[in-house]
């Protein structure tokens, strides 16, 4: 695949993760914690839950906003520079931030509720930890290629 091909093909796929992200905030997670409300018996913890589930897509929409800005450097034909690895830095703490807020917040609930979410939240956890290890991991070649770029511009 040409590498403006690829670009399209991630940003295309930049923008459907976004709609259905979005779609997951507005109708799915409000609908399956009001269910939960009703089955749990805790009505009285639909609101905050809505709203706090609300606060972890901001991670998620920086993120996204990251990986645009990368994939802009790859139609540049600009992989492998020091602005790439520190976006792959910032991808890894929102994605350890989001990571961090689930377990607070699936904890919370199993303490107020008593509901076993713990199990999904123990998924979801583990993914978001794969997530911020590998960005840490590819910014950090990111930031060896850019290095050895450099030097290699350097040289006649």
């Amino acid at each position: 695949m040409k590498r403006l091909g690829l670009v399209r093909t991630l940003k295309g796929t930049i923008l459907f993760l976004a709609a259905m992200t979005a779609m997951c905030y507005a109708v799915i997670f409000p609908q399956r914690i009001q269910e939960a409300g009703a089955v749990y018996d805790a009505a009285w913890m639909v609101t905050p839950g809505i709203v706090c589930l609300s606060v972890s897509a901001v991670p998620i929409a920086i993120a996204l906003v990251l990986f645009w800005q990368i994939c802009t450097e790859i139609g540049r034909d600009n992989s492998f520079c020091h602005k790439n690895a520190g976006r792959l830095t910032g991808i890894g703490f929102c994605a350890l931030i989001d990571t961090g807020y689930c377990a607070v917040g699936t904890m919370t609930i199993e303490i107020l509720a008593g509901s076993p979410i713990w199990v999904l939240g123990l998924g979801v956890c583990t993914v978001g930890l794969a997530i911020a290890l590998a960005a840490f991991l590819l910014s950090h070649l990111v930031l060896k290629a850019a290095d050895l770029k450099a030097e290699n511009d350097l040289t006649i």
